[in-house]
């Protein structure tokens, strides 16, 4: 008879020799090392990417990975930006994050370059492309968030106007999207099927140039004297349309929904001269893009979501003046947390 001893000790080494030859059939793989370097390309400049960029710093300092910011010079340039990305498609860079300006155009070149690193977009997708991830909002729900707000600060209805940079950014072809089909949800659905008392009188793109946001402003209010609200779509649009109101004694009662939170934004606010602005956090989105770069550069695909093409949504939230102290407190809790200390 086999003692229990001498049983327990044969069963040891079948399985220790069972694993040695599951191991010789079936190497185990070896994790891919993480990032040395990852380049992210913003689509401009200002408080909202400066925002992006803080986040990605974030994550780079928790994670050891050295940044490499870069940005267009020109607002909405996407020849800049597309050089940029081939540079560092080309350079000794592990990984890039872009917020395309063009879609459509840049899908090809976004291609190729995931073709030998990992790529990830943020803010804006380029959802036919083989970039292998996004990080920002739904940005069809936050059109519907803004058009929302319309309806709120207009009840009654009437002209509205609409100030994008442009219809290539498959973010704000969304939310334009999100924003018209809200205006036309009739509030009786079983009468109508579209609401007849908004008018959306205008869409103005202004490709980037403030110049050009503010004079078309101008001459909306004078061709339209009962314009009621106005809608801007970009973060840099809504301190332009602000300013440009408070210049114009006739627009005294146009109401303002802007996107983003950059200060004279909020300002506007605490003044009650901005109906509300839809925030977007934009630190979320520039530090999830790095967590993603690093997970597909490790190789770590259990950290990626399975369905959505790795697609990370951040939701968005409309600030009014009764939920603006404590948003502000939130900002400037973050701020203190991600402050560099001092040695």
């Amino acid at each position: 008879m086999v003692s229990s001893k001498s049983f327990w000790f044969a069963a040891c080494v079948a399985i220790v020799a069972a694993l040695g030859y599951r191991a010789a059939l079936s190497p185990t793989e070896t994790v891919a090392p993480p990032p040395k370097k990852v380049a992210m390309i913003t689509g401009g400049q200002g408080d909202y990417w400066s925002q992006a960029v803080a986040g990605a710093q974030a994550a780079a300092k928790e994670l050891g990975i050295e940044l490499d910011v870069r940005s267009p010079i020109d607002a909405e340039s996407v020849e800049q930006q597309m050089q940029l990305l081939s540079v560092v498609g080309s350079a000794d860079i592990d990984a890039v994050a872009i917020s395309p300006i063009d879609a459509e155009r840049q899908a090809e070149l976004i291609t190729r370059v995931a073709t030998i690193k990992p790529v990830v977009t943020f803010d804006s997708d380029a959802s036919t492309s083989a970039r292998h991830g996004y990080v920002g909002t739904s940005n069809f729900s936050a059109g519907l968030v803004a058009g929302t707000l319309v309806k709120k600060a207009i009840p009654d209805g009437g002209k509205v106007a609409v100030f994008l940079a442009n219809n290539t950014k498959e973010n704000l072809v969304d939310r334009l999207a999100g924003l018209r089909t809200r205006l036309a949800e009739s509030p009786v659905p079983d009468e109508s099927k579209i609401d007849p008392r908004f008018n959306l009188v205008s869409v103005f793109e202004d490709q980037g140039d403030d110049k050009a946001c503010e004079k078309k402003l101008r001459e909306l209010v004078e061709e339209h004297p009962d314009l009621k609200c106005v809608v801007t779509l970009n973060s840099r649009q809504g301190p332009i349309v602000l300013a440009t109101l408070d210049k114009l004694e006739s627009a005294e009662n146009v109401k303002l929904i802007a996107f983003d939170t950059p200060p004279e934004t909020l300002a506007g606010i605490a003044d009650g001269k901005v109906f509300a602005a839809v925030a977007q956090d934009s630190f979320s989105y520039g530090y999830e893009a790095v967590r993603m770069l690093d997970s597909l550069c490790r190789g770590d695909k259990l950290s990626l979501p399975v369905v959505g093409r790795a697609g990370i949504h951040i939701s968005v939230e409309p600030i009014t003046q009764s939920s603006l102290d404590e948003y502000k407190k939130r900002l400037e809790a973050r701020e203190a947390s991600t402050k560099p200390e001092k040695g």
